[in-house]
């Protein structure tokens, strides 16, 4: 049976930055492919990121737009089933007045948000003390140029896990410890490469096949773990630790 696991410091589930590196470290373990996310260029700018990052941007709050434009017309007509969620949030079923007044206050706001990017936008390039070893690493990541949810132009790696890039990652800034108690790099999807001046990734996902299995939103301190059953008993051995595994793992069952 497969069963979520939030991690959240507002959910109070009492893990540590090491329980929870632990088992970042698990999930490279069992998985097949991951994304994760620079926060600056790797590379020398050129216009052309910057002209398809923010055409990419304006795509997807038009997407978003037309979507919700869409659910109206759907809602209308009778056509548009919400779920119990849904409608929990509202307080009831919603009139079609009331959804309507909902779905064009998200439009207004994606609208917002895209004259907003457009206008206001950050642009760093960061590789002066990285290696070229560790460059060429990086790009085997499959990085591409995007503002991804954020206002700065970055780059978003999505890769197979590989043996090597496996070995790379688990071998990383992952198995080590957290040197005092607000140290962020060492924590919430955070990892890095030689030192952190090098090769700082963020907001690490992990998936078996398509099914996702690790989420972070490493500037929001936010974790996610999707385990079954059977991943979860396995993690009680994993790295020959199984009595600290058997304290981690009782931690998630209790949260």
């Amino acid at each position: 049976m497969l069963k979520e696991y939030r991690l959240d410091e507002g959910y109070k589930a009492n893990i540590t930055s090491a329980e929870r590196n632990a088992l970042i470290r698990y999930c490279l373990s069992i998985g097949t492919r991951a994304k994760c996310s620079t926060r600056a260029l790797m590379r020398p700018f050129k216009q052309k990121y910057l002209t398809a990052a923010l055409s990419e941007m304006k795509d997807n709050h038009s997407r978003k737009i037309a979507e919700y434009s869409k659910k109206i017309e759907l809602y209308n007509k009778g056509e548009l089933q919400l779920s119990q969620e849904y409608i929990d949030s509202f307080g009831s079923t919603p009139t079609k007045a009331q959804f309507e007044k909902y779905m064009k206050a998200l439009i207004n706001q994606e609208r917002d948000i895209m004259r907003t990017l457009s206008k206001s936008y950050q642009i760093f390039v960061d590789f002066a003390y990285t290696n070229k070893n560790v460059l060429a690493f990086h790009e085997s990541l499959s990085p591409r140029i995007t503002f991804g949810y954020s206002n700065s132009l970055h780059e978003e790696c999505d890769f197979a896990l590989t043996k090597e890039i496996k070995n790379a990652f688990l071998n990383s800034s992952l198995k080590e410890s957290q040197t005092f108690e607000q140290d962020w790099t060492h924590d919430w999807g955070h990892v890095y490469f030689n030192s952190i001046i090098e090769l700082l990734y963020e907001d690490l996902e992990i998936f078996v096949g398509e099914r996702l299995v690790l989420s972070t939103l490493s500037h929001e301190h936010c974790m996610t773990v999707f385990l079954t059953d059977e991943e979860l008993a396995a993690f009680i051995d994993f790295e020959g630790k199984r009595k600290e595994n058997l304290i981690t793992q009782k931690k998630l069952k209790d949260s």
